[in-house]
């Protein structure tokens, strides 16, 4: 059986609004392992966000990221600046142990957001070649949302260039999970 963990729900507050943060920026979990330990090759965030370990973050590992994804941010166009705030709640919260669990699709994820979900998941659509028309509908489709083309347009673009994607060809706009 498995164990089950608990951790201050302060810290599942946390763990969770970095996750959404990172899907929104298009950030894997290797992505953000490489920020927070740039001399490690494992996958360390794993343990954060999984619910086998009660890893957390520290307030070392959030400057760090506050730092990241304010210029990941700049670079992609965004211009949000992070702080340290931006991990924690608005208002205090009951210092109670929690099960730790992860939420696996955040609310209000944009399309950024979603992409990024199915293609860490290994959502098997993205096995075979889809126009970007047939991947916004999938999207529109998971997050009940009705996003148009347009919106995933510069989204493909990056998740080309970060390698998450491969475009078919030059002539042709078919794209499909590396």
């Amino acid at each position: 059986m498995k164990e089950i963990i608990q951790i201050p729900q302060l810290h599942l507050y946390i763990i969770n609004r970095v996750r959404y943060i990172r899907l929104e920026l298009g950030l894997s979990q290797r992505d953000v392992s490489r920020i927070l330990y740039p001399e490690s090759s494992s996958n360390l965030l794993g343990g954060i966000e999984g619910s086998a370990r009660p890893n957390s973050y520290t307030d070392e590992n959030l400057n760090k990221l506050a730092k990241a994804f304010t210029e990941i941010s700049k670079q992609q166009g965004n211009y949000m600046e992070y702080t340290m705030k931006d991990f924690y709640p608005p208002e205090p919260l009951p210092e109670k142990m929690v099960k730790k669990e992860v939420i696996e699709i955040p609310e209000y994820l944009g399309p950024t957001g979603i992409l990024n979900v199915l293609l860490e998941k290994g959502d098997a659509f993205f096995n075979d070649w889809h126009s970007v028309k047939e991947i916004t509908e999938y999207c529109n489709r998971y997050a009940i949302q009705n996003w148009r083309t347009s919106h995933f347009t510069a989204i493909i673009a990056r998740a080309e260039e970060r390698k998450k994607l491969i475009r078919l060809s030059e002539n042709e706009a078919l794209y499909k999970k590396l």
